[in-house]
């Protein structure tokens, strides 16, 4: 069995933290992409580190005004990272360390499946008063940099006073384009992240590509199971939908 197999499949106490910090992800067949499942507790791991990267950054603030007072979740990428993080940056606020109100921001690349806008377009302005204020953007990954980039630009014309940045994964185009001030890992470009929000999201846009290049739906399987790690009840649930369409 595979390191990444062993990772996807371990229990708690089994998580390699190292691995997680630059895991590679796996091939399957006729694909030109790269597939890397982040499992629930990986994500609560990274999401704990993170915390702890910002907790040590309030106490730096502490005596000056650079302390972040609001948090942003973009949406949707960051609402699962955000809600896991309000628990430890608004509950587990270290003593003497500003309070950091939450909210959230709605934008988006897509128009459709596989059709991109220009530039990212606000859907749900922000929920929160933000003028004067040092924001945290929230999302779960920088891909090419675009959508932080415009969140970070958004925000400040929207008055904040500073404007930093969260994100579990980048990739080097994003790294390149829009470093963050706060990160877990780096995967490789053409790696699809599959995180806990969006295992059903992958199967609904891939599988139908593998069937159009000829896989049936005992391979799609094989490849979702044995290959990238989903859970068999997920793969048989929702590979005979996507079959009988």
């Amino acid at each position: 069995m595979s390191t990444y197999q062993q990772q996807i499949h371990s229990a708690p106490e089994g998580i390699d933290p190292d691995f997680w910090r630059a895991p590679e992800g796996v091939a399957v067949p006729d694909d030109e992409l790269t597939f890397l499942l982040v499992p629930d507790v990986v994500e609560s791991m990274a999401v704990f580190e993170l915390s702890r990267q910002v907790h040590q950054y309030q106490r730096e603030q502490s005596s000056g005004d650079g302390a972040i007072t609001r948090a942003l979740m973009a949406t949707m990428g960051g609402m699962l990272p955000g809600i896991l993080l309000y628990d430890h940056l608004s509950k587990g606020q270290p003593e003497g360390t500003a309070r950091i109100e939450f909210g959230t921001i709605g934008v988006s690349l897509y128009k459709g499946p596989n059709e991109r806008y220009d530039n990212p377009q606000v859907q749900q302005d922000i929920s929160i008063p933000i003028e004067d204020e040092v924001v945290l953007v929230i999302d779960d990954l920088g891909d090419r940099g675009g959508t932080l980039q415009f969140l970070t630009q958004y925000i400040a014309d929207k008055g904040a006073r500073q404007v930093l940045t969260l994100a579990i994964y980048m990739k080097p185009m994003a790294i390149e384009k829009c470093p963050v001030n706060f990160s877990f890992g780096e995967v490789a470009q053409d790696t699809w992240i599959i995180t806990p929000r969006e295992m059903v999201e992958t199967m609904v846009k891939r599988v139908p590509v593998w069937r159009d290049r000829g896989a049936d739906q005992r391979e799609c399987y094989r490849r979702l199971v044995d290959i990238i790690g989903y859970p068999p009840q997920l793969a048989d649930y929702y590979l005979t939908q996507l079959f009988a369409a």
